[in-house]
């Protein structure tokens, strides 16, 4: 994989508690000089990003980020204010009490409205539903909320199915009905092993201090 190609899987992530204007233009500087997909900032910095980037870099905004504890109608309308500020793709969370307490009704009725209101404003935004359930020591989610939860993904319309669990599981899952975004990364080899199982977006902030480690031997020419 050459550095260009590598690049073009990212959403740089600028999403910490504080995200002052310095660091989000840092972000937008990296993302123009690496070729990023795009900068990921929450609902307040979509207009600044997309008039930073000027149409050169995507802007990701998080919605019901980060508990999805939000009721629909707020998700909803959280997404279409970022659409009228710019944003090219939303990463939407789910609503995991609701997954723990059985109510997949109310899931699927969450996916199926969010993901028409926006098909509806501008049917070419990108839209990722986050699963946001670790997968191990520290279990979020158990076997079973995985599978039904990457399930009602797979059946909202949603363009990806984002996680950050081991990408073997949720690909053993969905194979190639939907597309996978993985975050949640250490290093460059698991991002690495996350394209090469069928990523093809990737959540993380990190990757400039690792381009600049590894240098221009390890890319193909």
């Amino acid at each position: 994989m050459t550095r260009k190609e590598f690049c073009s899987h990212m959403d740089h992530s600028c999403l910490g508690w504080i995200c002052s204007r310095e660091t989000v233009d840092r972000f937008c500087d990296e993302a123009l000089e690496y070729g990023f997909a795009t900068v990921c900032v929450n609902p307040d910095q979509v207009a600044y990003c997309v008039s930073r980037l000027g149409g050169r870099v995507g802007v990701s905004c998080v919605v019901g980020f980060p508990q999805g504890f939000h009721s629909t109608a707020i998700k909803i309308a959280e997404g279409l204010e970022a659409i009228d500020n710019g944003a090219t793709d939303l990463d939407v969370v789910t609503n995991l009490s609701w997954l723990r307490d059985g109510r997949d009704d109310l899931i699927r009725a969450e996916y199926e409205a969010f993901v028409k209101a926006v098909r509806a404003k501008k049917p070419d935004t990108v839209i990722k539903i986050i699963m946001y359930a670790p997968y191990g020591p520290a279990d979020c989610l158990t076997e079973d909320e995985t599978r039904r939860v990457a399930g009602m993904i797979v059946a909202s319309g949603a363009d990806y199915i984002k996680f950050c669990c081991d990408p073997k599981i949720i690909k053993a899952l969905v194979g190639d009905s939907i597309k996978m975004k993985f975050s949640g990364s250490y290093t460059l080899d698991i991002v690495m092993d996350a394209l090469k199982t069928g990523c093809s977006r990737i959540g993380e902030e990190s990757v400039p201090g690792w381009l600049q480690e590894c240098g221009d031997d390890y890319w193909d020419k």
